[in-house]
């Protein structure tokens, strides 16, 4: 019989889903066990049961694996974040290439391609240079400056030293709680939506040590010029601003910022380009394996320089800028226009004159281009693009946009994922338009965490 809700039973986890959960059998039903690692004999609680599948949590660590390591960070049994650090960095390194290989094959039946040993970090720790803090209020009405706690979207944890984060950024959040303590200002209540501070988000660029702290806020207030006093004193931040978020979204979003100190971005230097990154801009929060990754797409890439490339989700044009040393012309695409803003100012500063950034929805672009590289349906091989490269969101491409992303007709596409299993399913579909996977090389972006990111090379059929 398949466990029950309540039932207690002992367990010998096997391996890792994605996601990070232990995998185990009970008489050949899978149970998913959080915070267990392959190794680990445990008595576990089962907390629901679905017709495939049981969750359970652990009550009792029976015999702890081999892999199993004694974690760093102080806050790791309440803090939602580093849920493999319990997990032997080399150990983790071998099961994320494993759930690449297995989504590639179980979601998209794809094999026979070159798989390259997953890259590392030498020392995987504080290495983000972008952290999100909420503000909550303890049981005794003190303000706390932290993450969420596991599981909950309401409590904050505290983090004093979250053990990703680099020194400079952990200074900056206790700078901003101290003086919002100082000052009496209290934080937004998620329940009865009353109150100030919501979110503070640092951004550090590490090649050039600029610091900048955007704190989102339900409104303007009048202690903002000794807020900014009392940490830039504290923590030497170079930019200060104030996002209004006045909805009743909990998440760090809003009117802003509204700079109080410093330029409204940080400075930071990839694949030899200089980067002018907004404050709310996406950018790999990994800037030290950020490099590898970069170096990794544009081989992979490989661009003609008689001929035209594509960049679909172009952000910043952190991959556009390198990719156009190499080619004729690169016509880079970006939903949000204050990145395609940032993209073009970044073109500027670099001096690169061959690249085309339009602030457009890909889908649409490519059914209306702008550009004879951008149409399919064009006569003219020279304008067709020797590689088309996407790094799209979590989702993945959309059916249609993969569709005249293909029909484009590249040699090369390059797809940069940092989710095996939406690259799974738009390989599978990039194989029934005529793209066969050549090579598939994970980079370890996110050390303690189960995610990880991908760059797979495809080639157009003969």
């Amino acid at each position: 019989m398949p466990p029950r809700p309540g039932d207690i039973v002992e367990l010998d986890i096997a391996t890792l889903a994605y996601g990070g959960q232990g995998v185990a059998r009970l008489d050949e039903f899978v149970v998913f066990v959080r915070g267990a690692v392959p190794g680990d004999r445990v008595r576990v609680k089962v907390t629901r049961r679905k017709k495939s599948h049981a969750e359970a949590r652990v009550i009792e660590l029976l015999t702890p694996s081999p892999r199993r390591v004694a974690p760093v960070c102080e806050h790791t049994e309440d803090c939602g974040g580093c849920e493999w650090q319990t997990l032997a960095y080399e150990a983790q390194l071998e099961f994320k290439q494993q759930q690449v290989v297995e989504s590639l094959q179980r979601l998209g039946h794809l094999d026979g391609y070159e798989l390259e040993p997953i890259r590392g970090m030498d020392d995987p720790w504080r290495y983000r240079n972008k952290m999100e803090f909420s503000f909550g209020e303890a049981e005794d009405g003190e303000l706390q400056l932290g993450l969420h706690r596991r599981g909950s979207w309401r409590e904050i944890v505290e983090t004093t030293d979250c053990r990703l984060a680099s020194a400079r950024i952990n200074r900056a959040r206790q700078a901003v709680a101290d003086a919002a303590r100082a000052l009496g200002l209290r934080p937004y209540g998620r329940d009865h939506h009353h109150g100030l501070l919501r979110h503070l988000v640092v951004r550090e660029g590490l090649s050039s040590g600029d610091l900048l702290l955007n704190l989102f806020a339900s409104a303007r207030f009048p202690e903002e010029a000794e807020l900014v006093a009392r940490v830039a004193a504290d923590c030497g931040c170079t930019s200060f601003g104030v996002t209004v978020n006045e909805t009743p979204t909990d998440a760090a979003v809003g009117d802003g910022p509204h700079m109080l100190l410093g330029p409204p971005h940080v400075h930071e230097r990839l694949a030899g380009v200089e980067l002018r990154v907004p404050a709310a801009a996406f950018l790999q929060t990994n800037s030290a394996m950020c490099e590898t990754l970069y170096a990794t797409a544009l081989a992979c890439a490989a661009p003609d320089p008689a001929r035209p490339a594509v960049d679909l989700y172009c952000g910043i044009g952190s991959l556009s800028l390198p990719l156009a040393r190499g080619a004729r012309q690169v016509q880079a695409v970006e939903i949000q226009e204050e990145a395609i803003v940032a993209a073009r100012e970044n073109a500027t500063l670099n001096g690169v004159a061959n690249v085309d950034f339009y602030a457009r929805d890909v889908r649409p672009l490519l059914k209306f281009p702008p550009h004879p590289t951008l149409d399919a349906g064009r006569d003219d091989d020279a304008e067709r693009p020797a590689v088309v490269m996407v790094d799209p969101p979590r989702a993945g491409l959309a059916r249609r946009a993969l569709q005249r992303a293909a029909a484009l007709g590249a040699e090369r596409f390059v797809y940069v994922s940092c989710n095996p299993t939406t690259l799974a399913g738009n390989g599978a579909e990039l194989a029934e338009l005529g793209y066969s996977l050549r090579r598939v090389a994970p980079v370890d972006m996110f050390p303690q965490t189960h995610h990880i990111e991908t760059v797979a090379l495809f080639t157009r059929d003969a």
